[in-house]
């Protein structure tokens, strides 16, 4: 049955490429309906993508896909805010599951294990994901060290040494400051890890290991949607898989911690 066009679009949610995911989020948020050329428009997508995705989720063209839509419309109750925003975190995390590399996840797992400094460099938004990052991983005996400001990202680029570690998040990827810094380290042989959605960043180059979060489209980057969501989603994958690796030095630290917090008492 191609009665729900909302069941139907998420069925083939998985097999969408970045631009049908654009061209999904607009019909999962229950717009208003819009002939192909407009829609071509307001989404800054060509005429081809919206084809292809009536193509990718089984209908012959546009036409039937806003008969089924107008006939789903009618069903439902005026959309809420709730299914507007809850469809933007469905499409992130569906984005953030393709990009997922579990090599380079290991890599960087391997790589915080054995290090117990870390400068985290973030600015604006990025900065709120490193007070998460140090939450989770102060548990287990990481000193992080989250630094914002410019100057003192290339302070601390200038001073760090050897057994240091570095992550940085940007999700843009386009920052003249931490491009200077990470070249700063990887001068001295300081391992530098990279969290961000852009795959052209010039950051990547600087970096020993980069993961690749999902990217905020023009509408979700307009403010209805927390820009920190794909670098944190990206921080949990981290943290989960750091979790499985690496348990049982988990399982002890968290046991020294205990008995020191007894001890205290």
């Amino acid at each position: 049955m191609k009665e729900d066009i909302f069941i139907l679009i998420e069925s083939h949610r998985l097999e969408l490429t970045y631009v049908e995911e654009i061209i999904a989020n607009y019909f999962i948020s229950k717009k208003a309906p819009l002939n192909i050329d407009k829609l071509a428009q307001t989404l800054a997508v060509s005429k081809a993508s919206i084809t292809r995705f009536c193509k990718k989720i089984g209908l012959d063209n546009y036409k039937e896909l806003m008969f089924l839509y107008n006939l789903s419309l009618d069903k439902k109750e005026e959309p809420s805010i709730s299914s507007a925003v809850t469809a933007i975190y469905h499409a992130l995390a569906t984005r953030s599951d393709n990009a997922y590399s579990e090599v380079e996840v290991d890599k960087l797992c391997a790589l915080i294990k054995d290090h117990n400094i870390i400068h985290f460099f973030g600015k604006g938004f990025n900065s709120y994901t490193g007070a998460d990052f140090s939450f989770k991983f102060s548990r287990f005996g990481k000193y992080v060290r989250v630094i914002s400001e410019e100057k003192s990202i290339l302070m601390s680029a200038e001073f760090a040494r050897e057994g240091e570690m570095i992550l940085v998040a940007s999700l843009r990827g386009i920052d003249s400051n931490l491009l200077e810094a990470m070249t700063i380290t990887k001068e001295k042989n300081i391992p530098i890890a990279l969290i961000t959605s852009n795959p052209n960043s010039d950051l990547i180059k600087q970096a020993d290991i980069t993961l690749i979060s999902a990217g905020l489209t023009h509408e979700e980057s307009i403010g209805n949607i927390s820009p920190q969501i794909p670098i944190l989603i990206q921080l949990d994958i981290l943290y989960e898989r750091y979790l499985h690796l690496f348990s049982d030095s988990v399982k002890k630290w968290m046991k020294s911690e205990e008995i020191l917090h007894k001890n205290k008492k």
